[in-house]
């Protein structure tokens, strides 16, 4: 019985141990934020040129919702800095 106690111990532990690494590279995870962030802005920018024909409303709202998306990106990981420590 002391035997299968200490092997569900382990699993445990190995599980919380794959928890706790990161599934990217933080340099991954810039390079795609950066991607979607300006794919997003062009996107948004051309939309809004089609509709009002104002280039700098387009680049306004491009740049708001690129923006937005790293705002997003700094919030969540300060956020998980605080709660999981710096590493």
């Amino acid at each position: 019985m002391a035997k299968t106690q200490t092997k569900q111990k382990k699993k445990k532990q190995e599980s919380r141990g794959n928890l706790n690494s990161t599934w990217l590279q933080m340099r991954t995870g810039l390079i795609i934020i950066t991607v979607v962030s300006i794919g997003i802005g062009i996107f948004m920018g051309r939309a809004v040129y089609q509709i009002d024909h104002n280039i700098q409303e387009g680049i306004l709202w491009g740049l708001g919702f690129g923006g937005a998306i790293w705002a997003i990106f700094i919030i969540a990981l300060l956020f998980n800095r605080i709660v999981r420590g710096n590493r």
